[in-house]
């Protein structure tokens, strides 16, 4: 395997990011430190270029700015550092986003040193998928911390516990922000450290996810396995209840879980009910008979374009008023020009910086012990079942300072006035949920690295990303309620293909593209059909004569006729 051309490890880049992030900001507000601090091999260069037109700039603004301006068209790397997730202000004001009152605002120093796991997974990140949008990194960060945390550490607020279950949303054009990519650097991560049993299947239904998460069934073919294969299903077993979610499509999911009749409706309920980490959850059925959940937990990472959820997060929509959109987390790349950064030849491997603070986060939280013991009958021979013998999840208390808890208060406080200020209601619970995702990030940050105990700069870093989101949520809320014109070529046609599935039933591809959409070349329908079914929207089933293509929740023809 051929490492990562430069020879830094990801937390000396990021220490040396942050070196130069700093020392470039103050020289573009005019004020040129006494000393230049040690930049590191991939700033000084750019360091010693800005020198001399800095100099001939004496301190004019304009003129700095053109000289940064200069710099950077040929030195991509230094508009990425300077840049910042948030939306230049005539973005915001665009988008209708109202700006923080004063006294919410914490100076943004507060927030160094809060968490330097995330600055080293942020920087690899960047390396690993150049074309993210700037603030996917860290919130795919975020995930894969909350994945790992499963329910095992607690703030109290009187009778409520606050966990670090958190649900996001990257949110972008198609195909051009990286948005996969960039979240499968949080699933190589995690698979890396072998904490991959947290994760569930990329494909699952809703009553498949409750049975698993139960905990008490074991493979038939148990006893057949080797003992790396058993020891993966004792460790799925050891915390059942608590799993991650990874959604490439969800965006399409969501559009399945409205469809009627559709297996995945459940999910809507499911999402809203777990969101608030209660004791147990009861999901009986009729074949399953009574399986309860203990202790459940759900984090949840999933990728989305406009054109997935116009139709249900438009202005009015119902997942707006009823809580569902306002228990995620959405990252909203804005309307800009993508970056150009072509993956380099040769194998990045993951740093142990980032593997190592995982897994022993993950030992002190604790490890239930999980056995499976052979049940024998009245001989004493095996029977082939077993009994599952596991210990209580446990559960960290956190605690929080009096300053990081004050400066929470105030940030609750101002979004609960600045709602109010709407001309609907769409955002009233997005805005009264905002507070406590932040206080669940920020829980998630010192529970890494502090202890458990949650300072004023943890919640000044979790504020920070909280006020990321806030600008999301409208630039979402901006784009899905722009006219439908504007809707990508591909996505108009999988609306399209719905329709027709819709109103004629299961056809073959032949009579789909001579019938119904004749502009469009077999290979265009092909490619669009392969998507819809990854994303479980359609399936593609054999007749007598052909292969038809259908909605999922109809039912295939019986007598093999063709419609062709």
């Amino acid at each position: 395997m051929v490492a990562a051309p430069s020879s830094l490890t990801a937390k000396q880049a990021a220490m040396y990011d942050q070196r130069a992030r700093d020392y470039f900001t103050n020289l573009k507000a005019g004020k040129k430190p006494q000393n230049r601090p040690d930049l590191g091999p991939d700033w000084e260069d750019v360091a010693d270029m800005l020198e001399a037109p800095y100099e001939r700039a004496k301190g004019d603004p304009e003129a700095i700015e053109r000289v940064f301006t200069a710099l950077a068209k040929t030195h991509p790397a230094l508009a990425d550092l300077l840049s910042t997730p948030s939306a230049p202000l005539a973005r915001a004001q665009e988008i209708g986003f109202p700006e923080l009152p004063e006294q919410a605002h914490l100076p943004e120093e507060l927030s160094r040193g809060a968490c330097q796991y995330l600055e080293v997974y942020e920087a690899f990140s960047k390396q690993a998928s150049p074309e993210g949008y700037e603030a996917y990194h860290v919130f795919c960060g975020m995930w894969l911390l909350s994945t790992v945390a499963s329910r095992r550490v607690y703030l109290p607020l009187q009778t409520k516990r606050i966990y670090g279950n958190l649900m996001i949303a990257l949110y972008g054009k198609s195909s051009v922000f990286a948005k996969s990519t960039t979240a499968q650097v949080a699933v190589d991560v995690l698979f890396n450290a072998g904490l991959g049993h947290l994760l569930a299947p990329k494909r699952v239904s809703p009553a498949k996810l409750l049975s698993d998460m139960a905990g008490v069934h074991i493979p038939a073919q148990y006893e057949d396995l080797d003992a790396q294969a058993q020891e993966r299903i004792r460790k799925r077993l050891s915390m059942a209840g608590q799993r991650g979610l990874y959604f490439d499509e969800f965006g399409k999911f969501v559009q399945s879980v409205l469809r009627r009749n559709s297996t995945n409706a459940e999910f809507v309920s499911l999402f809203l009910e777990l969101d608030g980490c209660p004791s147990e959850f009861d999901s009986s059925t009729i074949s399953r008979g009574s399986e309860v959940i203990k202790r459940p937990y759900l984090s949840l990472l999933g990728c989305m374009t406009p054109p997935n959820i116009r139709e249900n997060a438009g202005s009015g929509a119902d997942f707006w008023t009823d809580g569902f959109w306002a228990r995620f987390s959405f990252v909203a790349a804005p309307p800009v020009t993508p970056k150009d950064a072509t993956l380099e030849l040769g194998e990045l491997l993951i740093p142990e910086e980032l593997v190592r603070p995982l897994q022993r986060w993950h030992e002190r939280l604790g490890v239930p012990a999980c056995e499976l013991e052979p049940v024998t009958d009245k001989n004493g021979s095996p029977t082939g079942r077993y009994n599952i013998v596991r210990e209580e999840l446990p559960e960290t208390q956190a605690t929080m300072s009096s300053e990081a808890y004050e400066a929470y208060k105030r940030y609750r406080t101002a979004l609960k006035k600045l709602f109010w200020s709407f001309p609907h209601e769409d955002f009233n619970a997005s805005y009264t949920r905002l507070p406590e995702t932040a206080l669940r990030m920020s829980l998630l940050m010192a529970s890494l690295e502090n202890n458990n105990h949650i300072e004023l700069r943890h919640w000044a870093k979790a504020q920070e990303l909280a006020e990321i989101l806030r600008l999301s949520l409208h630039e979402l809320y901006a784009q899905v309620n722009l006219p439908a014109s504007t809707e990508t070529e591909g996505a108009k046609l999988e609306d399209a293909i719905m329709r027709i599935f819709k109103r004629q039933g299961a056809l073959t591809l032949n009579t789909l593209r001579t019938s119904y959409l004749k502009k469009y070349s077999s290979k265009q329908l092909e490619d669009a059909l392969k998507a819809m079914i990854r994303a479980g929207i359609v399936e593609k089933y054999a007749t007598s004569h052909s292969e038809k293509y259908r909605l999922k929740e109809e039912e295939p023809e019986e007598d093999g006729t063709d419609d062709n």
